[in-house]
Order: structure tokens, then sequence, then C-alpha cells
């Protein structure tokens, strides 16, 4: 089972943080409905508003972050072609090392909410880049996909950074929007 945990990121610097689980079990896809990978053309853009997979999302994906906001399991999100309304879209990912994530999950489990993971610095770091306005200038947020315990030991090591539009009903990328 592959899992990866989701944290809500509303003051970066603070790292407060809330945990929600993504899991996907590949063998248990068709027995329990999970959902497919996203709808995508040629290109990899995605085509159609559907539920997919929460594996299957790509960099510059849109999806809408606030059906998922305040779940704790999480397999799939309604994934939306960026010309059409939506909240959210994955702006960066990187891959930690071991050695990253044993300290990130050190700083989690010890409820330290003052010093930055990883992961949280990442995309932190890779927000001004992407929207064209520092975090603390935006009225953007962010939070991100890690791997948990259990995704880890699955082989997830993959982060993902996603830029959210607190009002939605954004159309187009976020990159380069200044917000």
């Amino acid at each position: 089972m592959n899992t990866r945990s989701l944290r809500i990121l509303t003051a970066p610097v603070l790292a407060v943080a809330l945990a929600a689980s993504l899991s996907s079990c590949s063998a248990l896809d068709s027995v329990l409905g999970n959902a497919p990978d996203a709808v995508r053309d040629e290109e990899g853009q995605i085509t159609e508003a559907a539920e997919a997979d929460v594996f299957s999302l790509k960099l510059g994906d849109c999806f809408d972050y606030a059906a998922v906001a305040s779940a704790t399991e999480i397999s799939s999100v309604s994934t939306i072609p960026c010309a059409e309304a939506h909240d959210a879209e994955i702006f960066a990912e990187t891959t930690l090392t071991e050695e990253q994530f044993k300290a990130d999950l050190e700083l989690t489990n010890a409820g330290d909410t003052e010093t930055p993971t990883f992961a949280d610095e990442f995309c932190y770091q890779q927000f001004t880049t992407f929207v064209g306005k520092s975090y603390e200038e935006s009225t953007l947020d962010y939070t991100l996909f890690s791997p948990s315990e259990e995704g880890w030991a699955q082989g997830d090591d993959v982060v993902q950074c996603i830029v959210i539009h607190p009002d939605g009903g954004f159309t187009g990328s976020m990159k380069d929007s200044a917000l």
C-alpha cells in the first residue's frame, strides 16, 4: 500500500501542519473501485474533470483542493483542466533522500512546529519562483503532499508542492500570476 501525508501549511515559518493520509493499494484498486489515473492528452495535460488517483498527479496539474482539505484519508482528487475554474495546482516537486525523510519524520513526530521540515522549506523556496511574488506578499497559500512512514517503506519518496487559491475559481496556471 502506498501512502502519502498531506500537510496543510498556513504559516510555513511556523510550520503549522495538519496531517491526512493519501493512500492507494494497486492490488486492491479494482476491488475497491479506486479512481483511475487522470485523463490526459498526448502532451500530458489533463483534458477533462474527473476523479483521479492521487498518485497520478504531475507537475502543473490542477485540482479541487477544497474537496479534500478536511479529509483524513485521500486516495483520489477531482482533477480539473487548468483552463477551467480550480483552486489548486502542483507547482514543484522533489525527491527526498533517506536522511531528509528521517529528519522530517523526527520533527513531525516530536510535534516540532517551530522548525520547518526539508519538505516545507523546499516548497516555501519554490513558491516565489513559481508565483512571481513572495509567500508573505501573496494572497495565495500552499501545502504539500509528502510520504508517510508507510509510503516511504513502499518506495514513495516524492514531495509535491501545491499552490492554493483561497477563493477558488481560478482559471489558467497560477504560474507568474503575482497574486
